[in-house]
C-alpha cells in the first residue's frame, strides 16, 4: 500500500529541527534540499474507497496549513502499474544502511504496523504492508510538515519505522463521577491515534453500561448506551484504536452492591467484592458480558480482578476455608475466562495484584491469559514481573499519569513512572503498555489534563530502547497538540512542575483538595495558626497571575485545542485561590487572637468579599469546563463542595459584621465506639441513647455515619440503613453519610434511638450521629453521639458507656452542620471520616493503642482539619 506525492516544488534550504512523537526507529535527513507542497502537487494512491478518509486527513491538514485547494488524487490499482513510483521507491530504499530495510521489513510488527517514508527529488512516498502502517506513516508526515515554519515543506529524508511493542494504550477512568461525553472520548482517541496509540480501555464498565437485563445498574451515573458505544467504536476503528472494556468480575463492585437489590451477589451489603461461593454471580456475569460482546468488537476483554479485598470475609468465608483462597481464586478466574471466551473474546486480560500471590493460580491459569502488571512508583526494577514471566504468561505493564485526586497530574513522577516501568518491562519481553488515569474521590480534576501524560506514554511505548529527550518531547507536544511552539508553554508547565517538586503548596499533591475544600475557619488556636503554612504564597499568587496572563495571550494565537489552554488557566486560578484562602485563614486566626483588631477586621472583610467573588468565578469556570467534556451526571456532587465553601465565607462575613465571636463550625457529635476487643472479626455493636420529648414534634432529622453498616431504629421501628466505608468509587462516597427524616417515628415521652452496627471489615465499628428535634414551641433538641451513649454486643441488659475519639475535626476531620431541610449532609473530606476504621482493620490488634496516641497527637498539634 502506498501514498505518493509528486510535483513538489524544489528549494534550497536549511535543515530545520523536526519534532516527532514518537521518534521513528530510523530517521535521516539526507541534505538541506526541500520539497514544498503546492497546488500543482498530486497524490497517487492504491488505497481503496474504504480508506479514503486517510487521504482526506492529508487534504484537511494541507488546507489548514494555507493550501488553497485540495490536491488532485489519482487512483492506482497497484504499484506495479506505475513504473515511476516503483522505481522511485526501489532507488531510495538503497539509501538505508546495508540490509536495514531487508531485516526490518520481515519483522511481524513492521508488517502489521510499520511503514517507510521517503522524500527526495520533489517526490514523497509513504509505503507499508498494512493500512494501519499507512495511517501511522501519514501521522508522521503531518508532524514533519507541521514542524516546518511554512507548514508545507520537508527536507529530503528517509525514514523507516515500526513499534517495539505490539500494544500501546491508555486506560481512561470514566466511572468515578466525571463521565465523558462521546464527543470528548472521540477527541481523545483522535488525538492519541496521531501519536500511534492503538488501544483505549474504558474503566469500569460493570456499572457504566446500560444493561438490558439489569436496568437499574448505572442509573444517574452517565452510563453509556449500545448506540453511543457503537458510534465511538466505529470512530475508533477508523483511527486504528481498539476500544476495550475493563469489566470488573470480582472486586470494585461496591457501586452496584450498595443497592439492596444486589446484596445477594456480594460478600455483604456495600461490599467491594462479589461472593464467589454463589453460583448465581456467574449467571449474572454471563448475561452482562454477553451484552457487552454485542458492542465491543475487539478480540480483547479485560476482566479486572484487582483489589478484591473483601473476598472470604462473610458470605464466602466457609467456601474459602474449605478450598483455600488460592484455589478459590483460580476457579473463579477460570470460570470468568471461559465466559469471556464463550462470548467471542480471544484474548482475556487480568490485573496482577491478587493472582501473583497464589501458586495455585500461577500454575493452573490458562497460559494465554494476559497479565496486566500495574505499578505507580518510580522504581526501576520490578521483581513481580519476573515472577509472572517464569510461569509463561504474556504481560502488559500499566504505569500511571499520576492524576488521581490532584489539581494537575504530577508531571515528574508521571514521566519517571512511565519511563522506568515500560523500559523495564520491554527488557522482560512484555507485549505492550497501557497507561492509566484514575478519578479517585469523585474525579474532581478536569479530565482534559490527562492528555499530556497519555501522549508521553505513547512516545515511550513506541520504542522503549530509545533514550528519552524530554525537552524535545515537550516541544513536539506543543507544536503538534496546540499548533505552535512558544516559550510561554514551557514556562507554564515548568511552573506547575516546580510547584509539585518543591512542595510549594505545603501539602502532598494528593491532599490538595482536602485542604482546598476544608472549612477555612475550622479552628482559632495559636497551634492551628502555626499549622497553616503560607511561606512563598504571595510570590506564588504573582506567578499564577502571570500564568493566567500567558494563557490569555496563547489563547489568541494557538491553532487548535484552545479549551486545553483554558484548562491550564483554570489550574492557575485554582492554585491562586488556594493560596489566598490559606492566607485569609491565617489572618482570621490572628483576628480572633488579637485584642486590637478594628483595622484587621475591616481588612478581613474586604479579603473575604474578594475571595467570594473569586470563588464564584472559579465555580462558573469549572462548570463550563466540566460540561465541555463531561456529562451532567456527577457534577452536582462536586459542585456542592464549592457551594459549601461559599456558604462558609458568607457566614463569616455575617459574623464579622455583627462582631460575633468565633464559633466551632463543626457538629458537636463525637465519633464513638464500644471497645477494641473484636478487631479483625466481623462483629455487631448496638448503640443506644434515650431522649426525653415533652412537646409535639414539628420535624426531626438525623444524620448517620456508620462503622461499616448501620441500621437505624427509633423506638424499635426500622428507619433505614447507612453503608460507610473508605472507597475510591463514586456511589460509595455519595452514600457514606445519610440523612433521615424521623419525625413520624418520635412521640412524647421517652424515645430510644438505637443503631445496630455491623463492622464487616473488622475494625472497631465507630459511628457518628447528629440530629435535631424541632418542637412546637421552637425549642430544638440535639441528638448527638457522645460518652452519654451506651453500647452492647448483645442488645440485652449488658449496656456500658461508650468510648470516644472526640467531636470533629478530631478523628473524622471537619464535619460542618448539615442542611437538613434540603437533605444536604455535612461537608466531609471524601476519605477522612472513614479512614480511621479502615486503618484499624488493617493493623495488628496489639497496635490499636498507637492509633489512639496518633489521634491525640494530631488533635494536640491541630493537624486534622
Amino acid at each position: 500500500m502506498f501514498i505518493y506525492l509528486e510535483n513538489l516544488d524544489k528549494e534550497e534550504g536549511t535543515k530545520e529541527e523536526i519534532y516527532l512523537i514518537p521518534p521513528p526507529r530510523y530517521f535521516k535527513i539526507k541534505n538541506s534540499h526541500k520539497g514544498i507542497i503546492s497546488e500543482d502537487s498530486k497524490i497517487f494512491t492504491d488505497l481503496t474507497e474504504k480508506f479514503q478518509y486517510i487521504i482526506k486527513q492529508i487534504q484537511d491538514v494541507l488546507l489548514s496549513f494555507s493550501l488553497k485547494n485540495p490536491l488532485e488524487v489519482i487512483r492506482v490499482q497497484h504499484i506495479e502499474e506505475s513504473p515511476q513510483i516503483k522505481t522511485f521507491l526501489e532507488d531510495n530504499i538503497s539509501f538505508f544502511p546495508e540490509n536495514l530495510f531487508n531485516t526490518v521489513s520481515v519483522k511481524e510488527l513492521y508488517r502489521v504496523q510499520g511503514y517507510l517514508l521517503i522524500s527526495n527529488d520533489s517526490k514523497l512516498i509513504i509505503e507499508a504492508d498494512s493500512i494501519q502502517g499507512i495511517f501511522y506513516g501519514v501521522q508522521t508526515f503531518i508532524q514533519i510538515i507541521n514542524s516546518a515554519k511554512d507548514k508545507l515543506s520537508l527536507n529530503n529524508m528517509i525514514l523507516l519505522d515500526f513499534p517495539a511493542l505490539q500494544i500501546r494504550g491508555v486506560s481512561d477512568d470514566i466511572s468515578r463521577g466525571q463521565a465523558p461525553t462521546i464527543e470528548n472520548l472521540k477527541k481523545f482517541i483522535k488525538n492519541l491515534s496521531h501519536f500511534k496509540i492503538n488501544q483505549y480501555y474504558l474503566v469500569y464498565m460493570q456499572d457504566m453500561f446500560r444493561f438490558k437485563n439489569y436496568p437499574s445498574i448505572g442509573e444517574n451515573r452517565g452510563a453509556y448506551s449500545k448506540e453511543n458505544l457503537k458510534d465511538l467504536i466505529d470512530f475508533a476503528n477508523n483511527h486504528f484504536v481498539e476500544v476495550i472494556p475493563i469489566f470488573q468480575t470480582i472486586g470494585h463492585w461496591d457501586n452496584i452492591l450498595q443497592n439492596p437489590d444486589y446484596w445477594e451477589y456480594g460478600e455483604f451489603p456495600g461490599s467491594n467484592s462479589l461472593n464467589i461461593a454463589n453460583e448465581e454471580i456467574y449467571v449474572m456475569l454471563d448475561k452482562m458480558i454477553g451484552e457487552l460482546s454485542e458492542v465491543f468488537s475487539s478480540e480483547y476483554f479485560h476482566i479486572g480482578a484487582d483489589e478484591s479485598f473483601d473476598v472470604g470475609k462473610v458470605n464466602s468465608k466457609h467456601y474459602i476455608e474449605e478450598r483455600g483462597l488460592g484455589n478459590a481464586y483460580f476457579k473463579h478466574y477460570t470460570k470468568v475466562y471461559e465466559i469471556a471466551k464463550k462470548h467471542g473474546y480471544k484474548k482475556v486480560i487480568i490485573y496482577h495484584d491478587i493472582l501473583y500471590k497464589y501458586k495455585d493460580v500461577l500454575e493452573n491459569l490458562p497460559k494465554d491469559m494476559i497479565i496486566m502488571y500495574w505499578n505507580y512508583s518510580i522504581k526501576k526494577n520490578h521483581s513481580i514481573i519476573e515472577k509472572i514471566k517464569d510461569y509463561n504468561f504474556p504481560i502488559l505493564v500499566s504505569p500511571s499519569i499520576m492524576d488521581f485526586n490532584r489539581i494537575f497530574p504530577s508531571i515528574d513522577k508521571c514521566q519517571q513512572n512511565i519511563t522506568n516501568l515500560i523500559k523495564y518491562g520491554y527488557k522482560k519481553e512484555i507485549i505492550g503498555e497501557i497507561t492509566s488515569s484514575w478519578g479517585d474521590y469523585r474525579n474532581k480534576e478536569i479530565r482534559e489534563n490527562r492528555i499530556y501524560g497519555f501522549i508521553f506514554s505513547a512516545m515511550v511505548g513506541w520504542d522503549p530502547s530509545k533514550e528519552i529527550n524530554k525537552a524535545n518531547f515537550w516541544k513536539g507536544l506543543f507544536i503538534h497538540f496546540f499548533g505552535i511552539l512558544d516559550h510561554r508553554f514551557i514556562e507554564i508547565f515548568s511552573k506547575f512542575r516546580v510547584i509539585q517538586e518543591k512542595n510549594l503548596l505545603h501539602t502532598r499533591t494528593s491532599s490538595y483538595y482536602n485542604h482546598f475544600f476544608a472549612h477555612p475557619f475550622n479552628k482559632n488556636t495559636s497551634k492551628y495558626k502555626k499549622n497553616i503554612k503560607i511561606k512563598g504564597f504571595k510570590s506564588l499568587i504573582s506567578d499564577m497571575d502571570a500564568i493566567i496572563e500567558k494563557c490569555e495571550e496563547l489563547g489568541k494565537i494557538i491553532v487548535k485545542n484552545n479549551i486545553n489552554i483554558r484548562n491550564l488557566s483554570f489550574v492557575a486560578k485554582h492554585i491562586r485561590f488556594y493560596c489566598k484562602k490559606r492566607i485569609n485563614s491565617l489572618n482570621i486566626v490572628d483576628f480572633h487572637l488579637k485584642r486590637e483588631r478594628t483595622v484587621l477586621k475591616d481588612y478581613c472583610i474586604i479579603e473575604i468579599e474578594n475571595l467570594i467573588t473569586d470563588l464564584r468565578n472559579l465555580l462558573n469556570e469549572y462548570e463550563f469546563l466540566w460540561f465541555n467534556c463531561a456529562k451532567e451526571d456527577g457534577f452536582k456532587s462536586v459542585n456542592q463542595k464549592y457551594l459549601w465553601l461559599l456558604k462558609f465565607y458568607n457566614k463569616k462575613l455575617e459574623d464579622l459584621r455583627a462582631n460575633k465571636k468565633w464559633e466551632n463550625p463543626n457538629i458537636p457529635s463525637e465519633l464513638i465506639y464500644l471497645d477494641s476487643n473484636h478487631i479483625h472479626q466481623i462483629h455487631t455493636t448496638f448503640y443506644k441513647k434515650t431522649i426525653q420529648i415533652d412537646e409535639q414534634v414539628e420535624q426531626s432529622f438525623i444524620q448517620v455515619i456508620a462503622g461499616c453498616f448501620s441500621k437505624i431504629f427509633i423506638n424499635g421501628e426500622y428507619v433505614g440503613h447507612v453503608i460507610s466505608r473508605r472507597t475510591l468509587n463514586y456511589v460509595g462516597i455519595e452514600n457514606n453519610i445519610q440523612i433521615f427524616n424521623i419525625t413520624e417515628f418520635l412521640k412524647k415521652g421517652e424515645n430510644v434511638v438505637m443503631i445496630e452496627n455491623i463492622d464487616y471489615i473488622g475494625g472497631i465499628g465507630p459511628i457518628n450521629v447528629y440530629g435535631i428535634v424541632t418542637l412546637s414551641s421552637g425549642e430544638i433538641i440535639q441528638i448527638k453521639t457522645d460518652k452519654t451513649w451506651v453500647g452492647s454486643k448483645t442488645n440485652e441488659d449488658e449496656w456500658i458507656n461508650v468510648r470516644s475519639f472526640g467531636r470533629p475535626p478530631k478523628g473524622t476531620g471537619g464535619l460542618n452542620y448539615p442542611d437538613f431541610e434540603k437533605n444536604i449532609h455535612s461537608r466531609a473530606d471524601d476519605s477522612m471520616p472513614f479512614n480511621l476504621n479502615s486503618l484499624v482493620s488493617r493493623m495488628r490488634k496489639k497496635y490499636f493503642w498507637l492509633i489512639k496516641v496518633i489521634v491525640r497527637l494530631f488533635n494536640r498539634y491541630n493537624i486534622i482539619e
